[in-house]
């Protein structure tokens, strides 16, 4: 059986019947013996392509045939459904947008995916404390320990840090001033090494540890940076950058990743029912082993990018890096990285060179005010007057692991950034490291956050050919976000210029990439920030910042796929790419710029296979229910309920 030959073949006909020939006798007899036909067609739509490098020149087709996972004809209704056969599942759009799968260039799924946990932490996890008075507190930690077998590890945290909760705070400043040492938790641990997490406020910061947890690691790492002491030069189990993370890492017990990886696969169908179908993230080790877990058995919803914490925070960045190389690499087209087009990684995180500006934290350029009501925890200066500036503070060894990421050929991605100074230092460290190392300028280096970038800041990054995951939520959040303590600190006017500023890095000839990085913040609600400028609350901050909604929907397919390392597979709805795409309940085109955000997915499909359907939209098409069923009031979507839900996130 041949396919039948017509002289006014269009040039994507053409190309579809060569691929399919070319199939067709792959397959050999039993391609004769069942007849080819497309798996999936969809027609009678409004499909955004996005198959041209300038966002006003793509193509708007009708319809798109599959087979096998990938895209076989992007065209008309006719075009299209040629390719269908008996077996081939048929939809009716009925006039709908398709865009391309989005792509997710930094947000922490895995620790969101904590709230489908049955006690909403992670196995292994003891419950948080809820650190009000000192004896509260020990007999908090004295209730986990009587649960212990003797030598079991504790692991906890401290709730409430971010927000800033009095006895956490109270709990911060006699850490830091040493009234409270190992020697207070040994009082109630005597049998069990102990960890509290968090307890300097930030999410990746310091940690306490009892002396049962100490004496582990100095008798395996004598002369640990981060192991605070005081001025007899005795340990107070006060813990920062390196020795923290090497507590972590390296002595609690691994959890199984048969644990981790179905809960991992939960956050995972919820986000597909958001409209992504690629997610990038950086990833401790033991995190890492439940995403291969479900990849070895074929049960990723959502494709993963990853970037490695292999080397964060380590004694010896260079001792590690140096042990990886050949894991991800080359440079330009010719960038690798290892795994496949469901689990693949692309690069290193050095996790962040500072914190966030609501615990006085950011890295910045002048000292923070101590009294200001909307912050209340820049009182404290927990970090100094001018932030937790990483990149100079030897505890933590940041500078040393872009220097080996340079020199093994190793890109750096997935990195937390806020303040000026941070990014000044940054830039000077990545111009420096370019003289010595040329190729990282080809490397799609990357800065994530957008949470302070100035003219100053473009013209940098344009020479060092950076690319830059930006945030919306530091703009929607308002006055009591980033854009806000900014705005206190260097005025409204800077505020909104230096935020999320997606028209000047677009204009500087820059790759911008979409990131949420927040549990519920909605996709399209980020979209509709980047265009509108607006947040919760209705403020326009840096109108002149503002985007198209064509740039806008480039930033979380084409240009998001360049991130991840994989724009011949992704982001566009062309002949040979994965067939990922979102059909959607609104024209993003036409939809008014403020119900953006309210848009909904009526069905999702990665890789050919349906990761969601909404339940209307399948009852009239026939499609199986499939993929998030749970509750969806508590997304941020662009409505005035938003102002009231809760701003901290990762």
């Amino acid at each position: 059986m041949r396919m039948r030959k017509k002289q006014d073949f269009s040039k994507k006909r053409l190309f579809a019947a060569i691929v399919f020939g070319f199939v067709f006798l792959l397959m050999g007899p039993w391609g004769h013996a069942a007849g080819m036909e497309a798996d999936m067609v969809i027609y009678n739509g409004k499909i955004l392509t996005i198959d041209s490098p300038d966002p006003d020149g793509f193509t708007i087709a009708q319809a798109v045939a599959l087979y096998d996972g990938k895209i076989l004809v992007v065209g008309t209704n006719e075009e299209a459904l040629e390719m269908a056969g008996p077996g081939t599942r048929k939809i009716d759009l009925g006039g709908r947008t398709v865009i391309p799968g989005l792509v997710e260039t930094h947000n922490h799924i895995q620790s969101y995916g904590a709230h489908f946990f049955p006690d909403g932490r992670p196995p292994g996890a003891d419950p948080p404390l809820a650190w009000g008075t000192y004896d509260e507190g020990l007999a908090q930690i004295r209730t986990i320990a009587l649960q212990k077998k003797p030598g079991e590890w504790i692991r906890t945290s401290v709730r409430g840090g971010l927000r800033g909760e009095p006895g956490t705070v109270a709990l911060a400043l006699a850490i830091k001033r040493g009234e409270v040492t190992r020697f207070d938790m040994d009082k109630v641990t005597p049998d069990n090494p102990l960890r509290i997490g968090s307890v300097l406020l930030s999410p990746t910061g310091d940690s306490m540890v009892n002396t049962k947890a100490l004496d582990l690691l100095l008798a395996r790492h004598p002369d640990l940076p981060g192991v605070h002491r005081d001025a007899q030069g005795v340990a107070t189990g006060w813990l920062s950058g390196v020795a923290d993370k090497t507590v972590e890492y390296e002595f609690y017990p691994p959890t199984p990743p048969e644990q981790l990886g179905p809960v991992y696969r939960m956050e995972m169908v919820e986000i597909a029912a958001q409209g992504l179908t690629t997610v990038s993230t950086r990833l401790a080790p033991t995190e890492l082993t439940g995403y291969a877990w479900l990849r070895a058995r074929g049960e990723l919803p959502v494709r993963m990018a990853y970037t490695m914490e292999s080397a964060a925070r380590s004694e010896h960045p260079e001792a590690v890096v140096a042990r990886m190389a050949g894991i991800q690499g080359g440079s330009g087209k010719g960038m690798w990285g290892m795994g496949d087009d469901k689990l693949w990684t692309i690069g290193l995180s050095p996790i962040s060179i500072d914190s966030v500006p609501s615990i006085a934290g950011s890295c910045i350029s002048i000292p923070y005010p101590r009294e200001v009501p909307d912050f209340p925890l820049w009182l404290h200066q927990l970090y100094g007057p001018n932030g937790l500036c990483r990149l100079e503070d030897s505890n933590y060894r940041t500078a040393e692991e872009l220097r080996a990421a340079a020199k093994y050929g190793f890109r750096i991605a997935g990195m937390h950034t806020g303040g000026d100074r941070g990014i000044d230092q940054l830039f000077d460290l990545i111009e420096e490291l370019s003289q010595e190392y040329p190729h990282i300028l080809d490397q799609r280096w990357a800065v994530d956050h957008c949470r302070f970038l100035t003219d100053e800041h473009a013209r940098r990054a344009k020479q060092l050919n950076l690319f830059f995951s930006c945030g919306p939520k530091y703009v929607y959040a308002g006055k009591r976000g980033d854009i806000g303590a900014y705005a206190v600190l260097f005025g409204e006017e800077t505020a909104a210029d230096v935020v999320v500023p997606t028209r000047r890095l677009l204009d500087q000839g820059l790759r911008v990439t979409m990131e949420l990085d927040q549990h519920g913040f909605h996709p399209f609600l980020a979209l509709e920030v980047l265009i509108t400028r607006e947040d919760m609350n209705g403020v326009v901050w840096g109108a002149h910042q503002k985007i198209n909604r064509r740039e806008a929907l480039y930033t979380y397919t084409r240009w998001s796929s360049e991130y991840v390392l994989k724009e011949d597979v992704l982001g566009t709805l062309e002949p040979k790419k994965a067939a990922d795409f979102v059909v959607l309940n609104r024209d993003y085109l036409t939809v008014p710029d403020d119900e953006i955000g309210q848009i909904d997915p009526v069905l999702t499909v990665m890789d050919g296979n349906i990761t969601y359907t909404d339940p209307d939209f399948a009852r009239a098409q026939g499609l199986p229910q499939v993929g998030y069923r749970g509750s969806r009031t508590w997304w941020m979507r662009g409505v005035p309920e938003d102002a009231t839900r809760s701003r901290v996130a990762r």
